[in-house]
């Protein structure tokens, strides 16, 4: 039998002690990169505008509830794919791959870091334009990316000046998760179907 790790220790304890509300933050921050960007075959409409591999630093929050609630905070060091494609009309859409993370000692709880940062930072990360404000999140639909189903989140930001719609999709791909971003006009659909993914 495996000796039990730190942090199964520490789950333990916490849950055997009322009084105690919050685990311990780890004291080094977990380090991770993505495995493999997502992208838009080149047969695509939108041409690729932006690529880069910038590094995300954020803190991520896992709650637990039973019979006691606990909270897990961990410092979190991503490096994240990032590609930029604008359509010629000047549409934007934006993938962000970032790597799947796990926070605690539990394998079926990862996080994906760019959940914890904020939405204006992650909408220009995926736009590549400057974003002074993001409304909040609304379900509006469903859509696909990489084979899975999922709910397509409609939000409106100023970018790079002026208000435009936003259309936003997450899942999970391997040992990543991807975020999708297009600014939405009324009379086109995202190529959010179109998107593939080598790993």
């Amino acid at each position: 039998m495996r000796p039990p790790t730190r942090r199964g220790f520490v789950v333990a304890c916490s849950a055997a002690l009322a009084g105690c509300r919050a685990l311990p933050e780890e004291s080094e921050p977990i380090e991770a990169s993505a495995t493999a960007p997502a992208v838009l075959p080149e047969s695509s409409e939108y041409s690729l505008v932006a690529e880069d591999n910038p590094t995300i630093e954020t803190t991520v929050t896992v709650d637990f509830s039973g019979d006691v609630e606990l909270t897990s905070r961990q410092d979190v060091i991503a490096t994240v794919f990032q590609r930029v494609y604008e359509s010629p009309s000047g549409e934007r859409f934006g993938l962000l791959t970032a790597p799947a993370v796990q926070v605690v000692d539990q394998p079926e709880i990862v996080r994906d870091p760019l959940t914890a940062v904020d939405d204006a930072r992650v909408v220009a990360l995926a736009t590549g334009g400057d974003v002074g404000s993001v409304s909040a999140w609304a379900e509006s639909g469903s859509a696909t990316l990489l084979g899975t189903e999922t709910t397509q989140m409609a939000a409106t930001a100023t970018l790079d000046g002026s208000e435009r719609d936003l259309a936003r999709i997450r899942v999970r791909a391997g040992a990543d998760s991807v975020t999708a971003i297009a600014t939405a006009p009324d009379d086109a659909a995202p190529p959010f179907d179109a998107v593939t993914r080598d790993a």
